[in-house]
């Protein structure tokens, strides 16, 4: 059964948890992410276990800026390394089953050797991780095309590095299209962050409030990631945008809401 999660602020934790608690969802931790809450992770979580009932929480999203775990400049690479390790030793810790972490590939640099660099770094950095029982999913950002991703997990090749699809990401920054990205990364793919704008910035409408094809976009995850998860991202929020777009995923049965089943031989 394909699990549904949806992104609480630590200030609206209570209306979220009753939430996915009367809806059967599960929730993305997303607030340490932020540079600000890193150097008080400890206080941070203490907060958040006050009102945060055992097993609700399935997914942690780590630190995503200005984190370069594959950057040659050694200072930089060794701070970064040592965030994300911070973020994984919480993710043990609040026996969540998968990280969050950004590719952060810059495709704007267009060369060669920058792209074996990324993949030389960023495979080395997991390769020297203690993962415990814990599934790192690697994020499109301004991945243009799931090429070096999929690599990345190939040659790592094991269950506990996956990816992450963002469907905001791809729809501003990516230059293949769904069917083809998912023909390469869907078998890779158990978890996606449902996200809408107009292609021009990552904005948090609403879903089915920008122009992200949502009909492609179900079609494909039915074909080739049938299996994967989905996170209801719509930002910090009053509540509305997120009832907005349950409503959307379910009135247009968007994976993983179940389409109407076939009429029976007599119609019924």
């Amino acid at each position: 059964m394909n699990l549904v999660t949806i992104q609480p602020r630590l200030h609206q934790l209570s209306e979220y948890v009753k939430m996915a608690q009367s809806e059967d969802f599960y929730l993305e931790l997303i607030e340490p992410a932020y540079p600000e809450n890193l150097d008080r992770l400890e206080e941070h979580f203490s907060k958040l276990l006050e009102g945060l009932p055992d097993g609700l929480a399935k997914v942690l999203h780590g630190p995503y800026i200005d984190i370069a775990v594959h950057t040659a400049d050694r200072e930089i690479r060794e701070a970064s390394r040592r965030r994300v390790a911070e973020s994984l030793k919480w993710a043990k810790s609040l026996g969540v089953e998968s990280l969050i972490l950004h590719s952060n590939h810059l495709p704007m640099i267009n060369e060669a050797g920058y792209d074996r660099q990324w993949l030389r770094g960023t495979l080395d950095f997991f390769e020297s991780l203690d993962l415990g029982s814990v599934t790192v999913l690697i994020e499109n950002m301004w991945d243009s095309s799931p090429d070096l991703n999929v690599e990345l997990v190939e040659r790592f090749d094991s269950e506990q590095l996956r990816l992450c699809f963002d469907s905001a990401h791809w729809n501003v920054y990516g230059r293949t299209s769904l069917d083809e990205w998912f023909q390469r990364a869907g078998k890779y793919t158990p978890y996606v962050q449902y996200g809408d704008n107009s292609g021009d910035h990552d904005a948090d409408l609403a879903l089915g409030s920008g122009n992200l094809d949502w009909s492609e976009l179900d079609r494909c995850l039915r074909t080739y990631a049938p299996g994967a998860d989905v996170m209801v991202g719509v930002g910090i929020d009053d509540g509305r945008r997120l009832t907005e777009s349950l409503a959307f995923l379910r009135g247009h049965r968007i994976h993983p809401f179940p389409r109407l089943s076939a009429p029976g031989p007599d119609g019924e």
